[in-house]
């Protein structure tokens, strides 16, 4: 496929992640406990184990300060723990308590369910291959975002540096973005 085909399907698709980016966001806020935001924070200490302050940030991929509020608001509701860091006491190591394990499992448990609901006319086939599309796409931009900036070489700038294509296009057959 030519750059030229492809830029109204990746329009397409832009819409569609933006689309659901919006649905989440509208979601996360009806979270329980007033988790908002909190839930990512948590999410990743859960995956990732005790860490500093500075490389939850990184991996979340997260201003420090942005991470250090939601840490704050998280260890006043009893979710996460702070410590000095023994090796480093400028630096503070930051881990989920049991209390946190069990709301990221709840939240877990939320988002398995509306993803459910969501996909129940669904096929077992349809599911893997959402999945696999979707892991495809998240190591594709995941090697993007390290190795260049957003709008380097993108679909509609001209070498000498022209405008973005639109991304306001209508949708289509009734489907909304």
């Amino acid at each position: 496929m030519n750059s030229g085909a492809h830029e109204e399907p990746l329009g397409d698709v832009v819409r569609q992640l933006a689309a659901i980016a919006a649905i989440r966001r509208r979601l996360v806020r009806r979270l329980p406990q007033g988790l908002g935001n909190g839930s990512a924070v948590l999410a990743a200490l859960a995956h990732c184990g005790e860490t500093r302050l500075q490389e939850l940030a990184h991996h979340m991929d997260c201003d420090l300060s942005v991470v250090s509020r939601q840490v704050a608001h998280l260890e006043q509701q009893g979710a996460v723990t702070r410590r000095a860091n023994p090796e480093d006491r400028r630096s503070s190591l930051v881990s989920i308590t049991p209390q946190g394990r069990a709301l990221v499992d709840d939240l877990v448990r939320i988002h398995v369910g509306l993803i459910g609901a969501a996909t129940a006319d669904w096929t077992p086939q349809e599911l893997t291959t959402l999945t696999t599309l979707l892991e495809r796409l998240q190591g594709g931009l995941s090697r993007r975002a390290h190795t260049a900036e957003p709008g380097d070489d993108a679909p509609g700038r001209a070498a000498t540096g022209g405008s973005p294509t639109s991304l306001a296009r209508p949708a289509r057959d009734g489907a909304h973005a």
